[in-house]
């Protein structure tokens, strides 16, 4: 059986020269996300700012990309957040 293919992105440059610590790493596997967690924060309303910031850096990517301007991209990912904060959650792997 041949090994799995992980397709892993690229440290940020400026971790490859002064270093870091990682504490997420999230991955699609059949459509599920599964997720590695580091409890770094020793209060957990430091993960929302945390998660504001990756969805800067989405509008962000976004834009550049052309896709959409940086303001309509954070919006939409503003109004997807609210309609799922009440699902369900899906009980995919969180490792930590």
């Amino acid at each position: 059986m041949a090994e799995p293919i992980v397709h892993e992105l690229p440290l940020p440059p400026d971790v490859v020269t002064s270093g870091g610590q990682e504490v997420l790493r999230a991955f699609i596997l059949e459509g599920e996300l599964h997720v590695s967690l580091s409890n770094a924060f020793e209060r957990p309303s430091v993960w929302g700012t945390l998660l504001v910031d990756v969805a800067r850096h989405v509008a962000r990517m976004y834009s550049q990309e052309g896709d959409a301007l940086r303001d309509q991209a954070l919006e939409e990912i503003y109004r997807t957040l609210q309609s799922q904060w009440s699902l369900p959650d899906d009980h995919s792997d969180t490792i930590n």
